[in-house]
């Protein structure tokens, strides 16, 4: 695993990278950063790149105001670390927030992108009763902080029962959400409240897409998903059961077969 930074609009974007041959960029979703990918990472094929950058605000890499409260700003951000890597074609997996910069990659730069994979995450725009629960968030956030706010939303993106035989493993993941400042989290809730409905994209999507589900997903729910699995050319679509929004780490061995799998799809 090698660390590097990419300075993009004048600040830097820190990034890991691991493994070598084809190119694979891995987006982490809200309150993470790269290192929610770890535990999957040894379970990957070999013959390629894993690059897994730290969003703008999160993990080692400051907060970009003007990016970070933006999908379509993230993702053109994405963009040009991947060119700056000197990739001209590459497959993206995104966990929920990063499956929405994923598809605004797609949207922006679709030429470049051999493969389109969902994990835990959806095309459709927030719905209003979403929005609204989003708003409330961002108050939460701003007046109690984001440590405070990660430490009662984090447990409800496990399945039940996860959370009850695995509490190390939801702790440290709370743990980690004293890194964030509440400037960021309130970033992504704007960010996500004003992205569009993306099932354009996937209708559009001639490369293969991945859908990975958890039937017990409360943040993404499987029927929502389930909509959009036809949308695409080529779907590749995994239903997880027992599994809540953070596959990789309630079944780390399933999430990698299946993302396998998947880049075995790819040219």
């Amino acid at each position: 695993m090698t660390s590097s930074s990419f300075f993009y609009e004048g600040q830097p974007i820190f990034f890991r990278s691991s493994g070598n041959g084809k190119p694979v960029l891995l987006l982490h979703g809200f309150g993470e950063d790269s290192h929610v990918f770890d535990a999957l990472l040894p379970h990957l094929p070999t013959g390629y790149q894993y690059i897994l950058p730290d969003l703008p605000g999160s993990g080692a890499s400051p907060l970009q105001p003007q990016v970070s409260n933006s999908i379509d700003a993230m993702a053109t951000a994405m963009l040009a670390l991947m060119q700056a890597q000197g990739t001209s074609s590459f497959a993206i997996l995104g966990h929920s927030m990063g499956g929405y910069i994923a598809l605004a990659m797609m949207q922006q730069q679709s030429s470049a992108i051999n493969g389109l994979g969902l994990i835990h995450s959806t095309a459709f725009a927030d719905s209003e009763e979403k929005k609204t629960n989003r708003s409330k968030s961002i108050a939460f956030i701003q007046e109690n902080g984001a440590a405070a706010f990660l430490k009662t939303a984090i447990p409800g993106l496990f399945a039940p029962a996860f959370v009850e035989s695995n509490a190390a493993v939801v702790a440290a993941l709370v743990a980690k959400g004293n890194n964030f400042e509440a400037a960021s989290l309130a970033a992504y809730y704007e960010a996500m409240i004003a992205r569009p409905d993306r099932t354009e994209v996937l209708r559009n999507a001639h490369v293969p897409v991945l859908f990975i589900i958890g039937d017990e997903d409360k943040a993404v729910p499987m029927q929502d998903v389930l909509q959009q699995v036809y949308l695409p050319d080529q779907s590749m679509v995994h239903i997880m059961r027992g599994i809540g929004h953070m596959g990789m780490l309630e079944d780390t061995a399933a999430t990698a077969h299946h993302i396998a799998s998947f880049l075995t799809m790819l040219n």
